[in-house]
């Protein structure tokens, strides 16, 4: 199988994810509904994007971290070569820029920690999308993921020094930028309450639960069987 075959599995999640972000959407929510029934909330399609696109990018970060193992091993080879300037072996398996140089970590680890991060973060808002601290996993997941824009500049830098462009490393670049639009579309919602304006027409309901979590637990109020007797 050659590295543009393998690089579609990557890209599946990825552009299924942008797709949720469009007007096409509509057509992909039915589908996801059967599973995770706020798909048809706008909630729910931005959140299901966002974590497919950051998938996909983990799971290209996986494939490079593996890239760079084996160009360590052989020397860059045509197990990853394209055509022409398409050639992640070259990129990734180049001494000099093939490592982050602060902790000399392979960047394949770094992207896997950098997307597991921000998966954590959106999967716990899509589990309790009106938690008090909702808002600021969407606020650190946009922070994890501008922080990562300066990285990318230094990795393109790195890509015209070596007259190469790795493939995957372009597709774990895209997710990361489509993962921050994510995060801002999220952010956007939750600011301009639309957070839950298809979920059962429950934007008071959901204000009422943020409103609770502030205040701590508060007990539900039981009454006895013979509580409408006594009145």
């Amino acid at each position: 199988m050659d590295a543009e075959t393998q690089l579609l599995f990557h890209l599946i999640p990825i552009v299924l994810g942008l797709m949720m972000f469009t007007p096409a959407s509509s057509q992909l929510a039915p589908v996801f509904s059967k599973i995770w029934p706020s798909a048809m909330s706008h909630r729910g399609k931005l959140l299901i994007g966002t974590l497919l696109v950051m998938f996909g990018g983990f799971t290209v970060s996986v494939h490079t971290l593996w890239i760079h193992n084996k160009a360590l091993e052989f020397g860059s080879g045509s197990f990853c070569a394209g055509g022409g300037v398409w050639d992640c072996s070259s990129v990734i398996g180049n001494n000099e820029w093939n490592v982050d140089p602060v902790f000399g970590l392979p960047w394949g680890i770094l992207g896997m920690l950098s997307f597991t991060a921000s998966l954590w973060l959106i999967l716990s808002v899509a589990k309790d999308p009106n938690a008090v601290w909702a808002r600021n996993h969407l606020l650190i997941a946009r922070l994890i993921g501008i922080g990562g824009i300066v990285i990318i500049l230094y990795l393109v830098y790195a890509e015209f020094s070596i007259g190469k462009i790795c493939q995957y490393c372009t597709t774990a670049h895209l997710a990361h930028v489509f993962g921050l639009a994510g995060s801002v579309l999220l952010l956007k919602a939750y600011d301009e309450n639309n957070w839950n304006d298809d979920n059962d027409g429950s934007e008071e309901e959901g204000q009422s639960i943020r409103t609770r979590k502030k205040q701590g637990y508060v007990a539900p109020v039981l009454r006895s069987p013979n509580s409408d007797e006594e009145e």
